[in-house]
């Protein structure tokens, strides 16, 4: 059974910007750090699609796949 919790959190207004998709982001990458969720249910968690979440993850140079040069190769089926 899934459970939502509403946290408020008081923000400057020069600091505003668009702070609730700021900390869905920054929720979903720490949850996908720590390994509690795929890097797929993390992209659902920051409302971005997949590329865009990776995309973001290499922003911050955060591995999406840690795989090995070889394992990627046998992983993509290139040898």
């Amino acid at each position: 059974m899934s459970r939502e919790v509403m946290v408020k959190v008081r923000v400057p207004s020069h600091y505003a910007g668009d702070v609730e998709k700021e900390v869905r982001l920054a929720y979903a990458i720490d949850l996908f750090i720590r390994g509690v969720v795929s890097v797929e249910r993390a992209a659902e968690l920051a409302g971005l699609n997949l590329y865009d979440f990776i995309s973001e993850l290499r922003r911050r140079r955060i591995t999406a796949y840690p795989y090995s040069d070889e394992e990627l190769r046998e992983e993509l089926g290139i040898e």
